[in-house]
């Protein structure tokens, strides 16, 4: 009895285990709700394709379905998540009772609608998207789209491309010969379209999944074999950072190189600027009330250098004779110092009286006999 409990304890782990760590899918349906789809019964037999095809080959249990609408603009009309049959049927019974009733068919923006939601969804799991659509693109005046042309607009084709290089492709079904649709399969590339009839009856989403996963293994295999032929150029560390950044500009990832070499450089060079400006050699000027500035002493101190007054070749009359070491000018990092080595040289006021070496904050020395020593 016990052993039939643990085997039967073992299957029911594998079932719902296998639910519960299976990766989480989503299916995105874009569906056009312009008034044109109400012709020709089309709009009643797209609510029955995705009853008789797309929620029976498509849809799996703990699957979430995400419909967006489109025509005068792109809106999402409900996500509900695939748990049992009664939920199946709160969601058929959802979009029977859609309409199409819009006086506009923006496929453009529900384009870049798509790959707005898209984008917010990246890294949730596993995403397939149906794109549904029987018009041309006859968007208000108030869409960017207004008046192009979508197989030659740069601004679709940009979007389309980008939907494309982040792994997501559509299937894209076109009901009728007069659409655009098949300018949106080829936007994103490696997407399937469908041309079909007011009936959809050669519409299988099977073969959109025998696509992508044809499409997905070609990559995959495209990876490996790059990986292969050149693994010194794994990304690792920064390399990873800026190739992420890129792809999510839409940028080539040597242009955020380049911008990193620049900064980089400005960098290296206003660090170089600030340190040459903190050791380069100042120039200073040195005299007496003797002899004036024009005969005054000049100095070029480099950092950590000092000159000492009054020993040759650097006298000043006032100082006396040319063997009284007085004082000595000097410089570090902070600035010019000065330090006095006979304070009997200075007035009773001089703030420089103590024997050490002081920041040169007054630049004119009052002398004990009454004359002046000057610094610039």
């Amino acid at each position: 009895m016990h052993r039939r409990v643990s085997v039967f304890s073992l299957f029911l782990f594998l079932v719902w285990g296998g639910e519960i760590f299976a990766e989480e899918r989503m299916v995105v349906l874009v569906l056009d709700v312009s008034g044109s789809m109400n012709e020709g019964k089309k709009f009643q037999a797209v609510q029955s394709y995705i009853e008789q095809d797309l929620f029976p080959n498509l849809l799996r249990p703990n699957d979430q379905l995400i419909l967006i609408l489109f025509g005068n603009n792109p809106r999402q009309a409900f996500s509900e998540r695939v748990t049992d049959d009664s939920s199946r049927k709160k969601i058929l019974d959802r979009i029977r009772g859609l309409k199409a009733e819009d006086d506009f068919t923006d496929i453009g923006m529900a384009l870049e609608f798509l790959f707005d939601f898209l984008s917010h969804m990246k890294g949730q799991g596993d995403v397939k998207v149906l794109f549904i659509t029987d018009g041309k693109n006859t968007p208000p005046k108030t869409s960017p789209y207004f008046g192009k042309d979508l197989s030659v607009d740069a601004r679709f084709r940009e979007i389309g491309k980008k939907i494309s290089q982040e792994g997501w492709y559509i299937y894209v079904i076109g009901i009728g010969k007069e659409t655009d649709a098949k300018h949106i399969a080829s936007a994103v590339e490696g997407s399937v379209f469908r041309e079909t009839d007011a009936t959809l009856q050669n519409v299988k989403v099977e073969e959109y999944l025998g696509r992508i996963e044809e499409v997905r293994s070609t990559k995959e295999s495209e990876v490996k074999r790059v990986e292969q032929d050149r693994p010194e150029q794994v990304l690792t560390g920064a390399s990873v950072l800026i190739h992420r950044w890129a792809l999510s500009l839409g940028v080539p990832p040597l242009v955020l190189y380049g911008v990193l070499i620049v900064l980089i450089l400005v960098l290296l060079i206003g660090t170089g600027l600030i340190l040459w400006k903190k050791v380069r050699p100042i120039k200073v000027l040195v005299w007496d009330s003797h002899v004036g500035k024009a005969n005054a002493i000049r100095l070029s101190l480099p950092l950590g250098s000092c000159v000492t007054f009054n020993t040759p070749p650097y006298q000043l009359p006032v100082l006396g004779g040319e063997n009284h070491p007085s004082l000595q000018i000097g410089r570090n990092l902070k600035g010019l110092w000065i330090m006095i080595l006979d304070d009997t040289i200075l007035s009773e006021t001089s703030p420089y009286r103590n024997k050490r070496k002081q920041p040169l904050k007054k630049r004119a020395l009052e002398l004990s006999k009454g004359e002046q020593i000057f610094i610039g």
